[in-house]
């Protein structure tokens, strides 16, 4: 009898190490893969943030480019402006 239940204690825990080792291995590839949609998330992320950095730097260009041409729309109607007092002056005269 006691060889038996030495046998039967064997085969459990046989089968428990399967056991273990199949979730062990479950576990193992379930955090592969999470790893894996880390990686692609941080990828993903880096590209999204050059992105916006490139569109910012694009942004600031544009801002300054309007600053400039509202500079020079000032200026052009300011020389109006002058254009039109020295016509007023010159068919005055």
């Amino acid at each position: 009898m006691a060889a038996e239940e030495v046998l039967q204690g064997a085969d459990h825990y046989k089968s428990e190490i399967e056991r273990l080792t199949r979730e062990l291995s479950e576990t193992t590839h379930e955090k592969i893969q999470a790893a894996e949609y880390g990686l692609v998330v941080l990828e993903e992320k880096l590209t999204l943030k050059q992105q916006y950095d490139e569109l910012e730097a694009e942004y600031d260009g544009l801002k300054q480019e309007l600053e400039q041409l509202k500079e020079v729309n000032e200026l052009c109607c300011r020389l109006g402006s002058v254009s039109r007092r020295v016509e007023n002056i010159i068919f005055s005269i």
